[in-house]
């Protein structure tokens, strides 16, 4: 689940990099409709819960502790 969530986070901002080339639009939105069905069961509170996760900067030391913190009660 955790590699699968950065994956999905990699690709969400991807879309969001890529979202003014019109070329490649159509493509990313199924993608991204597939991604949103299959990981965050269609749910729109998943949806907007997950991109405020991605948002959190990852290099901040106590972010990271409480990271590896719930992590372990996660895995138990």
């Amino acid at each position: 689940k955790i590699i699968q969530s950065q994956i999905v986070s990699f690709y969400f901002k991807l879309f969001e990099n890529l979202k003014g080339n019109q070329i490649i639009q159509r493509s990313m939105d199924i993608i991204k409709q597939d991604m949103f069905q299959k990981f965050l069961n269609g749910s729109s509170e998943k949806l907007d819960d997950f991109k405020k996760l991605i948002q959190i900067p990852v290099d901040d030391l106590q972010i990271q502790r409480k990271a590896i913190s719930e992590l372990i009660r996660v895995m138990k």
